[in-house]
């Protein structure tokens, strides 16, 4: 409630300090504006508990919902005709303002929360049970992490520091043992506690969380999902029963509806933008080289189904067969316009046509020729899990310099783990954040050809 009224009232301190001419229409546009704002912020995970989380993930998801919801009141202020009710200077204005608004109130309340805990206030006194590398992980990211109000008190096992199954790195850091940890607690001096045990000592974690739950602590259980490194995990239930999700798709639900609402809006956006454009090189192609002006490539989509890419023909042959043969350096195949079109991306653009029908997404994976995947997923562990989601027209592999062809094995596993990377951790901001970085240099690449 309190993002909608800062995003409210911004738009009429600007209108009315500006135009003067608030009214109706324009108290519409700031409500539509409003909603979109937190269905997209809600689905972005900004409403939650943040005290353990970095303040930059908390503005940046600001930021990239904050663009998408703009996006999304452009397309509604288009679609109904009411673009009269805001003046340019205030639209813009109103876009970069809002944001630094409500990103300004979550400083704000970080800030005051900061101060209380410098004061002695809001801290929860922590300990780690395990001495493990995850329990490393979670010391290092507390010590690193003054912010989050977390004041870590030690480690506790009752496994001595000689022991082969403790950590190297604290072999003689361990505070005490779990009796030792139980009374410290029973005297109100710890506030909140992670199990990091591994998970073959389930009977151990079983007996422990068993005995931590009738002290006054929070007790957080630190699974080692290191074991899953495929997919993020996520937490279901079969009728009353909790299970774990260790291979998941990441765009079902909400998340799903999302990611699809992003591609159909900033596809028909972008589409409005490029017409010309795009009449423009289709008949330069036609005038240039025999041949049609499209080229459609079979590739493998969601879940494996085949769809039909669109590019703009580059070549003197149209490929599709089980003999694919990629383009390299020099390759006489590629026309001079083709060549340039390449270089700069501009052929990929028919592709927003596939984001609109919902064969693409703009970011994902970028779909290989069928004759490729059937090649490399035999020879690459998980090939596949890249099919979970839409292929994009940019990915996080593009902008990290795993664009164009893939002529050795290793080229190809590096992309394919920057594409489960991307499925393990995707949200609109890393979204955002490809999309912003494929503008600004991903246009024109050495590797493209």
């Amino acid at each position: 409630m309190l993002d909608a009224g800062l995003i409210l009232g911004v738009l009429w301190l600007l209108t009315m300090s500006i135009d003067d001419a608030w009214g109706q229409r324009t108290a519409m546009i700031g409500a539509v504006a409003a909603l979109l704002f937190i269905l997209i912020a809600g689905s972005n995970e900004l409403y939650r508990s943040w005290r353990a989380e970095s303040l930059w993930h908390e503005l940046w998801r600001i930021v990239a919902s904050s663009v998408f919801a703009s996006a999304g009141t452009l397309l509604v202020v288009f679609l109904f005709g009411v673009e009269t009710a805001l003046s340019r200077t205030v639209a813009i204005a109103w876009f970069v303002a809002a944001p630094v608004a409500v990103a300004g109130s979550r400083l704000a309340l970080r800030l005051v929360l900061r101060q209380g805990r410098l004061r002695g206030h809001n801290f929860q006194r922590t300990a780690i049970v395990g001495s493990t590398v995850s329990g490393i992980r979670i010391a290092d990211e507390i010590a690193l992490s003054p912010w989050m109000g977390l004041k870590f008190v030690g480690y506790y096992d009752d496994r001595k520091p000689n022991d082969q199954r403790v950590a190297e790195a604290i072999s003689g850091q361990i505070r005490g043992t779990v009796d030792d940890l139980v009374v410290e607690a029973l005297r109100g001096e710890i506030d909140r506690v992670y199990v990091t045990l591994p998970l073959r000592a389930e009977l151990r974690i079983v007996e422990l969380i068993n005995r931590l739950a009738e002290l006054p602590v929070t007790v957080h259980y630190v699974p080692d999902f290191f074991l899953f490194s495929m997919l993020r995990a996520q937490w279901e239930h079969v009728g009353e029963t909790p299970v774990v999700n260790v291979v998941a798709n990441p765009f079902l639900g909400v998340s799903g509806m999302t990611k699809r609402l992003e591609d159909v809006v900033l596809s028909s956006l972008i589409l409005l933008l490029i017409a010309v454009p795009l009449l423009l090189i289709a008949a330069a192609i036609r005038v240039s080289s025999r041949g049609p002006v499209i080229f459609r490539q079979r590739r493998y989509g969601l879940n494996g189904k085949e769809f039909k890419i669109w590019k703009f023909r580059t070549m003197t042959v149209t490929e599709d067969g089980s003999q694919f043969v990629q383009a390299r350096a020099g390759d006489a195949r590629v026309t001079r316009l083709g060549g340039f079109l390449r270089r700069t991306s501009m052929d990929e653009l028919p592709q927003f046509i596939n984001v609109l029908r919902g064969d693409m997404s703009i970011v994902g994976p970028r779909p290989h020729p069928v004759a490729l995947d059937d090649e490399h997923r035999k020879l690459i562990p998980y090939y596949f899990f890249r099919h979970k989601i839409r292929p994009g027209i940019t990915g996080l592999a593009q902008i990290n310099g795993f664009r164009g062809p893939t002529d050795t094995l290793d080229k190809m596993r590096g992309r394919i783990e920057y594409d489960i990377q991307y499925i393990e951790h995707w949200s609109l901001g890393l979204d955002l954040r490809i999309i912003l970085v494929t503008i600004a240099r991903g246009f024109v690449s050495k590797n493209a050809l």
